[in-house]
């Protein structure tokens, strides 16, 4: 078994989700980062256009949360702000 082989073994084995973490986090040397870029083409090349459709879906439904939850906290703070301001005018007054 080749070098190549056993990281593409290892990738299958911690999966595409670990694989895609470390090649974005520049954990690879070049050859490895060669190999697993194309351990990802064919993974994703192998996905159905349902699988594919389903991925995105979700990470939509993440940033729509996530965006909800940004919302809150601005909204949030705002509002402590305005509260703060009225009582600082009411007390220097």
């Amino acid at each position: 078994m080749t070098n190549e082989e056993r990281f593409i073994a290892s990738c299958e084995e911690v999966g595409e989700t670990d694989v895609r973490d470390k090649l974005n986090a520049g954990r690879y040397g070049e050859r490895k980062t060669m190999w697993a870029s194309s351990w990802l083409e064919k993974v994703e090349s192998g996905k159905s256009d349902a699988t594919k459709a389903e991925e995105r879906s979700s990470l939509a439904r993440l940033s729509t949360s996530a965006n909800r939850y940004f919302t809150y906290a601005v909204s949030a703070i705002l509002i402590i702000l305005l509260l703060a301001g009225a009582s600082l005018f009411i007390v220097l007054k």
